[in-house]
């Protein structure tokens, strides 16, 4: 199938960030920041994908939707590049899974210094709004009810926009400029192409089923970053804590920011990706 994506910066680079959007969106969340990157790191190249079903990759021919698939789709982009990967959301669970994927073709940092020269590798890990589970459980109490992802799935087969444009009024909870958000995810939201209904219903299952918590805790090779917003009520703040209890995590959090803290506090996220990078 055809991935479609938006680049910026130096095409021959060695380096290569990869910005991987959430449910609903597509590669268009991401120019600002894109445009920032190619100005702080202007001998990288830089690409914002958008994922199956999602933008200009709207044409749906995966047999099985899921972070796998996903994954395997856009691993390609990686080619033999040392790649950071930046990823928001539902975009999270399918970073994970490609360091999951890597680690299971040998793309460690002893196979990488065999063969350098040939061998892709992602060296940095920087999640934005992430959670490994989005959904509650009894040992995973600080989730989103999972009814929340029902009825949004229910939603979805009267009318997708309308229950679209929800979604994205639930990401700007919490933030002081919701409604400036709401407005600057809903001009990116079909300006690429609307979103296939079957990715829509598909995504949401992922948010629902997945749970990459021992894939995440598993990736101890290179350093995670958590962006996180501190009204995030789709990826709370307390599950952020709990994940940077892990050694190679470090938190770095926005205090009066949602879900979609790039959108709400571009400065704010732009200084700490200086920081990271």
């Amino acid at each position: 199938m055809s991935i479609h994506y938006q680049q910026w910066g130096n095409v021959q680079a060695r380096e290569q960030i990869l910005l991987i959007h959430g449910w609903g969106m597509n590669s268009g969340v991401w120019c600002d920041i894109a445009e920032y990157l190619e100005e702080l790191l202007p001998e990288h190249l830089i690409r914002a994908v958008d994922l199956p079903g999602y933008g200009k990759s709207a044409t749906l021919s995966l047999q099985e939707y899921s972070s796998q698939t996903l994954a395997q789709s856009i691993e390609p982009l990686l080619e033999n590049k040392q790649t950071t990967i930046i990823a928001w959301s539902m975009g999270a669970l399918v970073a994970i899974e490609m360091l999951n994927g890597c680690d299971k073709n040998s793309c460690d940092e002893n196979s990488r210094n065999e063969n350098s020269a040939e061998s892709p590798s992602i060296d940095n890990l920087i999640l934005v709004g992430a959670t490994p589970k989005f959904v509650q459980d009894n040992d995973w109490p600080h989730a989103v009810e999972a009814r929340i992802f029902e009825e949004f799935s229910r939603g979805l087969v009267n009318d997708h926009q309308a229950t679209l444009r929800r979604f994205l009024a639930i990401q700007a909870l919490g933030s002081r400029t919701a409604r400036d958000d709401i407005k600057t995810l809903q001009a990116q939201l079909f300006v690429r192409g609307e979103p296939d209904t079957k990715a829509l219903e598909q995504g949401l299952n992922i948010l629902l089923r997945e749970d990459k918590r021992q894939p995440l805790a598993a990736i101890r090779q290179i350093p995670i970053s958590l962006i996180a917003g501190e009204k995030d009520t789709l990826a709370p703040f307390k599950v952020q804590q709990q994940l940077a209890l892990q050694e190679n995590i470090t938190l770095y959090s926005i205090p009066s920011a949602g879900h979609a803290p790039f959108i709400s506090h571009p400065e704010a996220f732009k200084q700490i990706l200086a920081k990271v990078l």
